[in-house]
Formats: C-alpha cells, structure tokens, sequence
C-alpha cells in the first residue's frame, strides 16, 4: 500500500522516555494559580458585554477582558463529584480562567428515546463540573447543538436511521421539525437549574457566551445536505424571490449548486448569509424572549466564510468565533481511523498563513474568539503553537481563546492514563507545556497588540449583490496579521484609529504587492520563513524557535542542536525577564508515543500510535541568559508537575548566566526549567 518502509519509534539515543505527572505541584513554578487571572466566582462582576471590539464586564465598565481556557468533550464533561473539584483545582492551576464544554448533548440526553429528555444522573455530573468552575473563577461556554445524536423520524421524515450529523446542523435552517428539535433542547438545556448554584443555565452569569450551532453553516455542510428536499426547496424560494427583485438571477441553476464556482458559487454565498440571517434572528428572539437568555450570542464559526456574511455577522452576532487548526489529520480509509496523513512540515516556512486567515474572519468592532485551535499531534512541530497562537491573539488584541482539547474520554485527564493522539493536551506533556506560552503572551498580556490597524469594508451595499464568483473573506495578503490588526468591517459608520480599505483593493489581482510593506514589517515579533525561524521579544517573555542555529529575543540567547525546538523564557513574577527573581524556560523539542509507526521517514503517514512511555526526542539548547547578579541565580529542572528534579550546572560568562538545556538526562527527559534567584 505504501512506498516507504515503516518508521517505528523506541526508546534509543535518539528518543528519551518522559513520566507525564498531571497535577501541577502548588507554589511551584509550574503553578500559574497566582497570576491573577481568575477573580472568582465566575459572574462575580455580573454579566458579560460585547463593548466595541472587547469583552467588559457589567460591573467593570471600561475594562477589556480575556479569556483563555480548553475544550471538553465526550466523558470528560462527566466526572464525579470528587473528580470535578480535583480538575477545577488544577486548571486554575494550569492558568486557564475558562472552558468549553464540548460535545456533551449527547451525554446529557444519554438512554432517552426522543433524543431530547435530559438524564437526571449525566446532569448531576454535569453540573457538578459546571458548578465546580464557576466557583473558581472559570467561565464557561458550550453550543447549543455539537453532536446529539438525531433520528429521521424526530425531524419528521419517514426514513430509518440516524440523521448525519452535518446534514442535520444544515437542516436546522431550512427544516422546520429540525429547528424545533434544536429549540427542545436548548429550551430543555438552558432552563435546567443547577441545583449547585441555584440558577438555570439561562440566568447563569458564568456562562456568558454561547455558540447556535457548533461548524454548523450550509457552507460547510456535506453535499448530501444541499441534496435534501428541505434544503432544495430552501434554495428554490430564495431564488424566485431573488429573481423577482434582479433579472441577475436568472442565469442562476434551479438546483442548488453542489460547489462554490462561478456566479452560481457567488448565488450561493448570498443564499448561506440570507439563510443564516433568518436563522440566527429567530434564534435570538426565541433566547431572549422566550427562555429570558442573557448570554452574547454568536455562530457560524468554521467553514468557508465569504464575504455576504460579515453583514450578517456585523447586524446579528453579539461577538465572531471562528476555528483553525494547523496538521489537522486526513483520513486515508475510514474517517477518524488509521491510516491518517498531515503535512508534519515547519509552519513558519509559508509564513504560518492559517491563523494569519482566520484574523480576517474579524469584525474591526465586535469581540473575536477562536474556540477551537490546535496545532495538532502527532506533528512534529506542534511545540511551536502556543507561542505562535498566544502571539496572534495578543498582537490582534482577540477576546478569549480555547484550545481544542483537554480531554474527549474521563480517564485520559488523570496520571497514567492515555497516549498521545490528534488533540488531548491531557495526554500529550508537548501540547499541554506550550500552553504556558500563550497564558503569558496572550492572558497576561506580555505582548501587546500590533499599533498598525488595517480593516477591509465590506458593507451590505457592496457584498450583498450577485457577483461573478464568491469570494472569501481572507485576502492574499493574509500573513500581515504577523504586523498589523486586521479585520473586516461591515458597518457604514466611521471606524477611528483604523486604516479603511476597499474591497476593490484589498481583493484585487495585484493586493500581495500592494500590501507588501505590512507583510514584511518587523515588530516585537518576527518570521524569518528562509530559515524556517521566529522571535518574540517583551519585557517578561522571550523566545522563539529555529530548526538549528541561533535565536536571539532581548536578554535571551540560544543555541539549537539535535532537533528542531521552540524555547523561551518568562518571568514569573512583575519584572521584567533581565530583573525577574523566578523564571520558566521552556525547552520542546517532539513527544511521541513509544511504538507509534509511520509510513515513510518524513513521519506525514501515521499507521499506529503506539503506547506509554512517553518519548521525547533529544535535543539541546545551549542557554544564555542577561539578568542582573547573574551568579545569585540557580537552575533547577522540573518534572511536568513543577517538582523540582535537580539542579542543573549553570555558570556565569561575560555577565550573562549560561547553561544547557539537554533533553537526555538520568533520570529521563527534561523539558522545564526553573531559574529562581537564592
């Protein structure tokens, strides 16, 4: 079946093996519970607003608020009581100050025959986790529909079987019985009252934002759902409309085109913004008017997005969500089965382009979230997306970020449970130590948000007509969203501060040329994509990663050996990183499963995903470091729990504390470093 011999990874000179410990050791180093980035409890300060482009808080009025935080889905939505209060303990720990509860409609509807009727027992546990967050300062936030599993007959149509999934979020637009499914359980779901905190889900103040639909728009549905009559009988009603006010249309198929090509493809943008804006404002009523809901409302936040949506977004969205992954797997058989392919290249070396797209996804005036990313496993440059993510949130000054995931199964988020995968941080010590770069740079604010401000118009009167093709959101000179704030704007008011474009300018043929001086703009942050390299300099991180070579970000200087790496350094206290008294370097190299196997050397086919121990593939980083009193400083190497496990040998040259940073060591593989003033 494949070209390639198989690649198989063990323990060896070349991989060293890692004890993955969980719980995060408080007051050590690793304990992020004193940043201040929680204030609990949640909705202490009453509810959330979208002021503008940021979050504010009802009792706070005039303060921007963050939130950064990871998904849960499946059992992992359900721990016991006992459990719940363990886990909220370490995310405070962890430094998050928010979840999404993901893919938990099914869990909460588990054994009932309409597919509707809460279980009392999945509730309890639910709630319980819920309640146990929200009591530590976590705020919460979910979707309405993810993945509850539908029937044929529920929505009315005489077929056996089990609607798919994506089919069935498509049909909640344009089929009145899957509308009303979608509102019985959001109905059902929002006036539950967790009887831990007194309150339904609809009144509670520390879940404040909620999604419609999770990757639920027309545009990303599969071609079966644009092939249902309800969808085809949609398409023909709002083409005979259409063509009554615009002989345009006429040239428009009768059926509703399967692609996105051509005028038709154009037809069909207008047709997804005209379904999603009756869609959502039905939506909105039903919440605010019949169940009382006080939540910001948003939707539509994976897919394709062309521009007849950001009206829509901009008239009926109290804030955007949008979703971005980088080595997402592709199924070669089956889906969600092995064999499965991601491209396992250096993002930096095309300019890390996905997240650079999803900034344009953007409203210049309302809050933005991604609440799904992850630069997924098992890629072998997965350590350099915290401190790419964290940096693109700040740099765009976004509104909360959530990292997709924590766990899909109960048991992977306890010690020696679970092997690496796709997207669980709980099984991956990589994954979940590059987090600790964006808490720095994106929650505790470390980087700040780029001065150059650059939003494209696209209002109604302009995008809201038949063109000649569909045209995304995202322009060819997306990878300026490394300089400069970027968005859309939808709205014919002025925007102050910010830099208006055109549509006709920011989409024309020549665009990448035009706009070349903010893409090669050089800040606090720079690409160097020949080499395949980055640097982030602030006052209280630094850092960066290179294949090889050096990396040099203000008082901090390294050298790479072995294997590619991202490594920083931040401060754990108020001062600067050159005068903070307690540090965290951060060294990553790639964590693999003992036993997985791939296809080909290049490891982009993987056919097995092995087992623990955990392998960490040797690496060093010859570490130079300015501070003052450079020799008052000891180094300390941490277990991925904070625990000290020795101290490393350090000395001081020209001025400057020098040690290295190995991955092969006695006792097993580092990663984390502590450097504390004694």
């Amino acid at each position: 079946m494949y070209d390639h011999r198989p690649v198989t990874l063990q323990a060896n000179a070349e991989w060293v093996t890692l004890a993955y410990e969980k719980e995060i050791v408080p007051g050590s180093a690793l304990d992020f519970s004193g940043m201040g980035f929680v204030d609990a409890p949640a909705g202490k300060h009453g509810w959330l607003k979208a002021k503008g482009p940021h979050f504010e808080f009802e009792g706070m009025p005039g303060v921007a608020q963050r939130f950064y935080g990871v998904n849960f889905c499946g059992t992992a939505n359900f721990p016991s009581a006992a459990q719940a209060e363990q886990l909220a303990d370490r995310f405070v720990r962890l430094g998050y100050n928010s979840v999404r509860i993901h893919q938990y409609d099914n869990g909460c509807v588990q054994g009932s025959a309409d597919g509707l009727t809460l279980n009392p027992e999945q509730m309890a546990k639910l709630d319980g986790f819920i309640a146990a967050c929200i009591k530590r300062g976590l705020y919460v936030t979910t979707d309405l529909f993810v993945s509850r599993k539908v029937q044929w007959r529920h929505i009315g149509v005489d077929r056996d079987g089990q609607v798919e999934m994506q089919v069935f979020k498509a049909l909640i637009a344009v089929h009145e019985p899957a509308y009303q499914n979608w509102a019985a359980f959001a109905k059902a779901f929002l006036t539950h009252v967790n009887p831990q905190t007194g309150r339904r889900y609809a009144d509670e103040p520390g879940m404040p934002f909620l999604s419609m639909v999770n990757e639920g728009s027309i545009g990303y549905a599969v071609q079966e759902a644009r092939k249902t009559p309800a969808m085809q009988a949609a398409w023909a009603a709002w083409l005979k409309e259409k063509r009554a006010k615009d002989p345009a249309f006429a040239e428009i198929p009768d059926q509703m085109p399967l692609g996105m090509s051509g005028k038709a493809g154009s037809a069909g943008a207008l047709f997804i913004a005209d379904t999603e804006a009756k869609m959502i404002t039905r939506m909105k009523a039903f919440l605010r008017n019949e169940i009382g809901c006080r939540a910001l409302i948003t939707d539509y936040n994976c897919g394709t997005h062309y521009q007849p949506l950001q009206p829509v977004r901009e008239a009926l969205y109290d804030y955007v969500d949008d979703h971005f992954y980088v080595d997402h797997p592709h199924f070669l058989e089956k889906k969600w089965s092995l064999p499965s392919r991601c491209p396992n290249e250096n993002p930096l070396r095309s300019g890390c382009r996905t997240p650079c797209d999803v900034a344009f996804t953007r409203l210049a005036n309302k809050p933005f979230a991604v609440s799904e990313y992850n630069f997924s496993g098992p890629g072998m440059f997965r350590g350099v997306g915290g401190i790419m993510t964290g940096a693109m949130g700040a740099l765009q000054d976004w509104s909360a970020l959530w990292r997709f995931e924590y766990a899909h199964r109960l048991e992977n988020m306890f010690d020696g449970e679970g092997t690496a995968g796709y997207f669980d941080i709980s099984t991956d010590p990589l994954s979940q130590a590059s987090e600790r770069a964006s808490l720095c740079l994106f929650l505790r604010r470390d980087l700040a948000p780029a001065a150059e401000q650059v939003a494209v118009a696209l209002p109604a009167r302009e995008v809201g007509t038949l063109q000649e093709k569909a045209t995304r959101v995202s322009p060819s000179w997306s990878s300026a969203a490394w300089n400069a704030r970027v968005a859309t704007y939808a709205a014919e008011a002025a925007l102050p501060g910010w830099r208006l474009v055109s549509g006709s300018e920011a989409y024309a043929t020549n665009a990448a040329a035009a706009f070349a001086p903010l893409t090669n703009a050089v800040g606090a942050l720079a690409i160097d994509q020949a080499r395949g390299a980055f640097t982030v300099t602030t006052e209280r991180t630094v850092g960066g990663f290179a294949e090889a070579g050096r990396v040099e970000a203000g008082p901090l200087t390294v050298e790479i050996s072995g294997t590619p790496a991202t490594v920083w350094v931040s401060a754990l206290d108020r001062a600067p990183v050159s005068e903070s008294k307690r540090l965290l370097l951060t060294h990553l190299t790639d964590v693999q499963n003992t036993g997985v196997s791939y296809a080909e050397k290049a490891r982009k086919t993987l056919l097995a995903w092995g087992k623990t121990p955990y392998l960490v593939r040797v690496g060093a980083a010859e570490v130079t470091l300015a501070l003052k009193e450079p020799g008052a400083y000891t180094v300390h190497a941490l277990a991925t729990s904070g625990r000290r496990l020795e101290r490393v040998a350090s000395k001081v040259v020209d001025g400057k504390l020098c040690f290295t940073a190995s991955v092969a060591n006695k006792d097993g593989a580092h990663m984390l470093y502590e450097i504390v003033r004694e």
